[in-house]
């Protein structure tokens, strides 16, 4: 997302806010635009929610403080899709199928993917385009609108552990993504880093154990843990990389 598009989100959440009295849904936002158009909103006058606790992509809800909306309000659909447990479909294949057919990338929501399944949250045309989806790639599938949220999805997490100087940033991608200094300096100057989902610039930026950080084609990754400094003065650290 660019500034401009930014400057345009913002007038949005901005013109909610002033309607006051009456309910306002966004299209689906991340966890970046969420963070941007919630600074505009006032303590309990908001609400964000993608069909199911802790979802990543979510419609935020401007609302009279007295009247947040429900669950069920949400223009929301879960649309799940079924299909042989022998084949693979992927978070990307499930994506490209439905913004094939012409479908605004903010019409849909999380995608969770298991074995045999997949189920994905939509809003509006999306809803209709996925209904009538026959084959994600070139895998046969049937979906369906009816059946609720399995909620039954685990994150596939790889661990990498090294030792760091100091937990700057800069430090901290070298070990994500075994790269030299001078690549990931260029990475993070670049613009492709995000450090709890914001941009960040600042290679000596420190990091907390819990905070989430992505790079731009190398996925999103966690750091776990931040140990005691070793008798050389460095610290044992681990990432997740979310799969």
């Amino acid at each position: 997302m660019n500034q401009q598009d930014d400057r345009i989100l913002l007038a949005h959440i901005q013109d909610f806010v002033k309607r006051g009295a009456y309910r306002s849904f966004t299209a689906f936002l991340d966890q970046r635009q969420y963070l941007l158009a919630k600074a505009e909103c006032r303590a309990g006058t908001y609400r964000f929610f993608g069909g199911y606790p802790d979802a990543q992509r979510g419609i935020l809800c401007i609302h009279p403080e007295d009247l947040p909306p429900t669950d069920e309000e949400y223009p929301i659909s879960c649309l799940t899709f079924t299909f042989p447990e022998a084949y693979r479909i992927t978070h990307r294949d499930v994506l490209g199928a439905m913004m094939a057919q012409q479908i605004q990338r903010d019409t849909i929501g999380d995608i969770l993917v298991t074995s045999g399944r997949v189920q994905c949250f939509v809003t509006g045309a999306a809803a209709i385009v996925g209904l009538n989806l026959t084959k994600i790639g070139k895998v046969g599938v049937k979906v369906t609108d009816a059946v609720p949220f399995a909620n039954d999805y685990s994150q596939n997490i790889k661990e990498r552990s090294g030792t760091v100087s100091s937990p700057r940033l800069d430090a901290i991608l070298r070990t994500a993504l075994n790269q030299g200094r001078g690549q990931c300096l260029v990475m993070i100057r670049s613009g492709i880093v995000t450090l709890n989902y914001q941009e960040v610039l600042q290679p000596d930026k420190i990091l907390k154990a819990g905070d989430v950080f992505s790079v731009r084609g190398h996925g999103k990754f966690r750091l776990k843990e931040v140990g005691e400094p070793t008798k050389k003065g460095r610290l044992p650290i681990i990432i997740e990389q979310f799969l």
